[in-house]
């Protein structure tokens, strides 16, 4: 079972073009932003770029003049764009209810102020509306109190999985304005791979060391296609969870190609052109099993995307509150990712596992060397998050851990 948490925003829309369009840009936003990020983190990369969505159309909703701009630029919203877009969040909200069954998925959002402070109630009624978030007041004077009060909200909307989001040296006396969300999302494999398979193997990481991690295995029938652009080679298989509204699409270069090379060909049109073109056939997957848990801030990705004005004293949050005193200082986002083997029972495996020794099959997908991943939201093509693995931090295994599976 794939086990996915994060502090992001899940955006799933209708099939209407209205949709269709938002979807649209909303991947462009995400690949934009992966580059943003990806200048300023050379190993591990895990984030929800529709989490930051989410964070800024918050702001959005509640900014007047350059920095509503900004946002509406790099979101590509529309001129006379006022938070109604973000209406079709009902239908998503409306559709995961019906799917309990399928998944966990557990949604919280929170734009933390300083007290002292009034909100409008247009906007109280308008950040509930169309976010279902919250807008809370704390005292960032004792950041202490305020770092404990924040994570542990964030512990307890995420079953405990992501604890001490926040310390006390991340607030100041000028802190005023925090935007904190946190999704929950755990689904088990449509195919799942089982335990007595998974062996210890080396992994090259992208300094050129070795390690030895555990590496899961299975032969299963999925998506695949194998691509070849600007004098490079690459594979992208695609595992869907069990419903099969979500997949994990992973894109792994060839052993002689530098990972960043790869990424410099992503984009929304290519994302999409890898899940039109795939095809299903028998694959031989060796997948690390690891897991990754990272913590951003945005703002530095925000100003390479030209969206500064919301960070500088003065920016007009009229519409959040009559105060000119109060600016974004922080957007925040904490992810813990997990894949492994977990919730596999042998009676529900609808795949056909083997050992890999014995496997016969032409196709083979062996992770063992950095690599990128989507999951993506099949029925509206929506990326939930994106990420590079550079350096997998496998849970610790010795060989006889492996003897006792």
């Amino acid at each position: 079972m794939d086990k996915i948490l994060l502090c992001s925003f899940l955006l799933v829309s209708s099939g209407s073009q209205a949709s269709r369009t938002l979807t649209q840009t909303n991947a462009k936003f995400a690949v934009d932003l992966y580059q943003a990020v990806s200048l300023s983190h050379k190993s591990n990369i895990i984030f929800s770029p529709l989490g930051a969505t989410m964070l800024l159309g918050m702001v959005h909703l509640g900014a007047r003049g350059k920095a509503q701009q900004q946002i509406r630029q790099t979101l590509k919203l529309q001129e006379t764009s006022t938070g109604g877009e973000f209406s079709l969040l009902k239908s998503f909200f409306s559709a995961i209810s019906e799917k309990k069954q399928e998944f966990t998925f557990n949604l919280a959002s929170a734009l933390y102020l300083q007290e002292g402070f009034t909100v409008k109630e247009q906007y109280l009624h308008g950040n509930e509306e169309f976010f279902q978030s919250a807008t809370k007041l704390v005292d960032f004077q004792d950041a202490k109190a305020c770092a404990e009060t924040i994570s542990t909200w964030v512990e307890n909307k995420t079953h405990g999985k992501i604890k001490n989001m926040f310390s006390e040296d991340d607030f100041g006396p000028l802190t005023r304005l925090v935007l904190v969300n946190a999704i929950y999302f755990k689904g088990d494999w449509k195919q799942k791979f089982r335990k007595e398979y998974t062996q210890l193997m080396n992994f090259t990481n992208k300094d050129g060391s070795i390690v030895e991690i555990p590496m899961m295995k299975a032969l299963l029938r999925t998506k695949y296609g194998y691509f070849s652009e600007s004098s490079m080679s690459y594979q992208v298989l695609e595992l869907p969870y069990k419903g099969d509204d979500f997949s994990l699409i992973i894109i792994l270069p060839a052993e002689d190609v530098n990972i960043e090379e790869v990424e410099k060909l992503i984009t929304a049109h290519q994302v999409l052109k890898w899940i039109s073109e795939m095809q299903e056939e028998e694959v031989e997957i060796s997948l690390p099993r690891f897991k990754i848990e990272q913590k951003l801030d945005f703002k530095e990705a925000f100003f390479s995307l030209n969206i500064t004005e919301i960070f500088s004293g003065g920016c007009d949050l009229s519409g959040i509150t009559d105060s000119s005193e109060v600016y974004v200082s922080q957007v925040m986002q904490k992810i813990f990712f997990e894949m492994n083997e977990d919730g596999s029972e042998a009676a529900a495996s609808t795949g056909v596992q083997i050992p890999v020794i014995m496997s016969l099959t032409q196709t083979q997908f062996i992770v063992n060397h950095p690599f990128l991943f989507i999951v993506m939201n099949n029925p509206t093509e929506s990326i939930l998050f994106m990420g590079r693995v550079a350096s997998p931090d496998s849970p610790k295994m010795k060989r006889r851990d492996l003897d006792s599976l």
